[in-house]
Protein backbone atom coordinates (compact mmCIF):
# COMPACT_ATOMS: atom_id res chain seq x y z
CA UNK A 1 0.00 0.00 0.00
CA UNK A 2 1.32 3.62 -0.62
CA UNK A 3 0.83 6.69 1.23
CA UNK A 4 -1.89 7.92 -1.14
CA UNK A 5 -5.22 6.33 -0.55
CA UNK A 6 -7.00 7.29 -3.49
CA UNK A 7 -4.11 5.85 -5.26
CA UNK A 8 -4.45 2.52 -4.04
CA UNK A 9 -8.13 2.40 -4.16
CA UNK A 10 -7.69 3.34 -7.89
CA UNK A 11 -5.46 0.60 -7.97
CA UNK A 12 -7.63 -1.78 -6.69
CA UNK A 13 -10.89 -1.43 -8.45
CA UNK A 14 -8.61 -1.05 -12.01
CA UNK A 15 -7.83 -5.15 -12.32
CA UNK A 16 -12.23 -5.18 -12.06
CA UNK A 17 -12.82 -2.14 -14.69
CA UNK A 18 -10.43 -4.53 -16.87
CA UNK A 19 -12.21 -7.33 -17.53
CA UNK A 20 -14.63 -7.15 -20.48
CA UNK A 21 -18.19 -8.27 -18.39
CA UNK A 22 -17.53 -6.02 -15.59
CA UNK A 23 -20.85 -4.49 -13.68
CA UNK A 24 -20.64 -1.34 -13.15
CA UNK A 25 -23.66 -1.65 -10.85
CA UNK A 26 -22.64 -4.12 -8.46
CA UNK A 27 -18.95 -3.10 -8.59
CA UNK A 28 -20.75 0.39 -7.38
CA UNK A 29 -22.95 -1.84 -4.81
CA UNK A 30 -19.73 -3.01 -3.22
CA UNK A 31 -17.92 0.31 -3.08
CA UNK A 32 -21.05 2.14 -1.39
CA UNK A 33 -20.91 -1.21 1.14
CA UNK A 34 -17.73 0.10 2.04
CA UNK A 35 -18.76 3.62 2.49
CA UNK A 36 -21.99 2.64 4.71
CA UNK A 37 -19.00 0.93 6.90
CA UNK A 38 -17.52 3.94 7.31
CA UNK A 39 -20.22 6.00 8.32
CA UNK A 40 -21.19 3.32 10.89
CA UNK A 41 -17.84 3.35 12.62
CA UNK A 42 -18.91 7.09 13.23
CA UNK A 43 -20.53 8.05 16.58
CA UNK A 44 -24.18 8.00 15.76
CA UNK A 45 -24.60 11.67 16.38
CA UNK A 46 -22.38 12.30 13.61
CA UNK A 47 -23.32 9.41 10.96
CA UNK A 48 -26.12 11.63 9.05
CA UNK A 49 -23.52 14.54 8.91
CA UNK A 50 -20.92 12.17 7.82
CA UNK A 51 -23.02 10.93 4.68
CA UNK A 52 -24.57 14.26 4.02
CA UNK A 53 -20.60 15.08 3.59
CA UNK A 54 -20.24 12.30 1.06
CA UNK A 55 -22.70 12.84 -1.27
CA UNK A 56 -21.75 16.22 -1.50
CA UNK A 57 -18.43 15.61 -2.88
CA UNK A 58 -19.78 12.70 -4.73
CA UNK A 59 -21.82 15.28 -6.47
CA UNK A 60 -19.10 17.98 -6.14
CA UNK A 61 -16.38 15.41 -7.82
CA UNK A 62 -18.58 14.50 -10.53
CA UNK A 63 -19.55 17.89 -11.59
CA UNK A 64 -15.78 18.85 -11.76
CA UNK A 65 -14.64 15.70 -13.77
CA UNK A 66 -17.96 16.09 -16.08
CA UNK A 67 -17.54 19.88 -16.90
CA UNK A 68 -14.61 21.63 -17.01
CA UNK A 69 -14.59 25.04 -15.46
CA UNK A 70 -15.93 27.96 -17.34
CA UNK A 71 -16.02 31.94 -16.73
CA UNK A 72 -19.71 33.77 -17.36
CA UNK A 73 -18.20 36.99 -17.91
CA UNK A 74 -14.88 38.37 -18.63
CA UNK A 75 -12.90 39.73 -15.42
CA UNK A 76 -13.37 43.65 -14.60
CA UNK A 77 -10.63 45.96 -14.92
CA UNK A 78 -11.15 49.09 -13.44
CA UNK A 79 -8.65 51.02 -15.57
CA UNK A 80 -10.33 49.99 -18.73
CA UNK A 81 -13.52 51.97 -17.86
CA UNK A 82 -14.13 55.54 -17.95
CA UNK A 83 -16.33 57.10 -16.12
CA UNK A 84 -18.08 56.25 -12.71
CA UNK A 85 -20.25 53.06 -14.06
CA UNK A 86 -19.03 50.61 -16.58
CA UNK A 87 -20.35 50.78 -19.57
CA UNK A 88 -21.34 47.43 -21.72
CA UNK A 89 -18.80 47.96 -24.24
CA UNK A 90 -16.01 48.26 -21.59
CA UNK A 91 -16.30 44.93 -19.79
Amino acid sequence: MSECLHCDIHELLESHLQNQEVNLAELAAKVTEVLADLILMAPPDEQSTLMADMLANLGGFCLRRKNPPIQLIPPFKPSAVSGPFPRLTDV
